[in-house]
């Protein structure tokens, strides 16, 4: 007997495989814009006569071929390698989502600097050694891996002459919010232990203790912040204002940070541990402001996790 009932499933997937085959350099809907068509072939007529260090050269040669794969930074995801438009909105001065673990980079690409632009870091460096190096594929026949070395030259040129757009205008001063350098819990005088360098602080309950902050902007020296503030919670996501109570200018002193064994801390705040039981954790959060950014939390929702565990106390 013949088994008829496979024929439409046998249809469909015929169907199905039609549909997902359709020639390379289609149109196709584009996830991230709504109106916009994708268009994939490599072919795509651009501007053959510009600079190769400009962004319209880069992206003729760097970002459509080899970075705007499908499912890739068509849109799909940022950095946007659709156009020279949205390559250059969506790099320039523009913050990471993914950051190394010391969250060294405030931006994709910072005009005048590519060793602190994350942009050049991402194509060299495997990020947290789980992310791969960028490109993670390549489309086929791709001649990337020949290159590689002159494209990367090419980037770096473009963004230490300041990243100019595609009129030639370098982008404006940016001005970054505060970023912390380190927190320790001193008791008379010593920094308390911790479970490991991102770990909480250990204390014991009934201690006197005093909270210090090291602190860094591009523009102002940290004990020209305003607005300093320090709140605590059981839960690192829900602060209560009216627990918010200000921090205190200290005379400077040197202590080990999150990124460096001796690091300035000007900040600080007295906290007591009494009340405080067996397996509690206090989860700590400072409010800072410079001459741009106001009302600045660290760490704020945005924060990794291990930087909430690294401003936290807990009693053994």
């Amino acid at each position: 007997m013949k088994k008829t009932h496979l024929i439409p499933t046998v249809l469909s997937a015929l169907l199905v495989f039609a549909i997902a085959c359709k020639k390379e350099g289609s149109a196709i809907d584009n996830p991230y814009g709504k109106p916009i068509k994708i268009n994939r072939d490599t072919t795509t007529s651009r501007d053959s006569s510009a600079d190769a260090t400009s962004i319209q050269g880069l992206h003729r040669d760097l970002f459509a071929p080899t970075c705007a794969n499908s499912g890739c930074h068509d849109g799909t995801f940022e950095p946007d390698f659709r156009n020279v438009e949205s390559s250059f909105a969506s790099l320039v001065n523009v913050k990471p989502i993914k950051n190394d673990q010391a969250g060294t980079f405030n931006a994709r690409v910072l005009p005048g600097n590519a060793d602190a632009s994350i942009l050049i870091y991402r194509m060299t460096v495997d990020l947290g050694g789980n992310s791969g190096i960028m490109p993670l594929a390549l489309e086929p026949g791709s001649n990337y891996p020949a290159v590689k070395d002159k494209l990367l030259d090419n980037l770096k040129q473009w963004i230490n002459k300041g990243a100019p757009d595609s009129k030639g205008n370098k982008p404006g001063p940016v001005n970054f919010p505060p970023q912390i350098l380190g927190v320790q819990a001193l008791l008379n005088g010593s920094p308390v232990g911790r479970g490991g360098k991102y770990e909480p602080m250990i204390a014991q309950p009934g201690q006197n203790l005093e909270l210090w902050f090291s602190l860094a902007d591009d523009v102002l020296n940290q004990e020209n912040l305003t607005g300093m503030s320090i709140n605590w919670s059981n839960n690192p996501e829900s602060f209560d204002p009216a627990n918010e109570k200000p921090l205190v200018k200290g005379t400077p002193k040197n202590l080990p940070g999150l990124y460096a064994t001796s690091t300035p801390y000007v900040w600080y705040f007295p906290f007591s541990t009494a009340g405080l039981q067996s397996y509690d954790v206090v989860w700590f959060r400072i409010t800072c402001s410079d001459n741009i950014n106001s009302n600045y939390q660290l760490p704020n929702t945005n924060s990794m996790f291990f930087l909430k565990k690294y401003f936290a106390l807990r009693i053994p």
